[in-house]
C-alpha cells in the first residue's frame, strides 16, 4: 500500500470511528400509555421498542425512578424489557403496584441495570435509548 492509500484508509477509519461507524445502534424507546388497572389499583405503563437497526438484546433491565406532579420522587422500579429480537418492533408492558397513573408525570430510565446482547455484557446501552412518548407522563434519562 502507497502512503497516499494509507492517508486515505486511515482517514475512512477515523471518520467511521468519529461517526460511530461500526458501533451499536439506537433502541427506539417509546412510553406509549399508561392504564389504570382497578381490580389491582396498579397503573400499566406500555413500552414500545424499536429494535429495527441493531441487533437482539438477550437482556435489558432498567433501573426507573418514579416521580409525583410536584416532581417527589414516589417509586423506584427495576423493569426487565428483554429480549428484544433484531429487526423488530416490541411491545412491553409492566404493572406499577398502588399508583395511581394521574400521580406519575415523569419516568426517568435512571441506569441500566443489565444489557446484554450475543456478543456479550454492553456498556453503552443506555447511550444508545432514544426516548419519546406519546402518554401525558414524561420519559426522560
Amino acid at each position: 500500500m502507497n502512503h497516499r492509500n494509507l492517508m486515505q484508509a486511515l482517514l475512512l477509519l477515523s471518520i467511521g470511528t468519529f461517526t460511530g461507524i461500526g458501533s451499536a445502534q439506537e433502541i427506539k424507546l417509546e412510553l406509549n400509555k399508561m392504564e389504570p388497572q382497578p381490580e389491582t389499583k396498579a397503573c400499566r405503563a406500555y413500552l414500545v421498542f424499536d429494535n429495527s437497526a441493531g441487533p437482539a438484546i438477550e437482556a435489558l433491565q432498567l433501573d426507573l425512578i418514579l416521580f409525583d406532579q410536584a416532581g417527589v420522587i414516589v417509586r423506584r422500579l427495576a423493569v426487565d424489557t428483554a429480549p428484544l429480537r433484531a429487526a423488530k418492533t416490541t411491545v412491553k408492558l409492566f404493572d406499577i403496584p398502588v399508583l395511581d397513573c394521574a400521580d406519575i408525570r415523569r419516568i426517568l430510565i435512571n441506569e441500566v441495570l443489565e444489557c446484554r446482547d450475543a456478543e456479550g455484557p454492553q456498556t453503552d446501552c443506555i447511550e444508545r435509548l432514544t426516548l419519546s412518548t406519546r402518554a401525558e407522563t414524561q420519559l426522560v434519562k
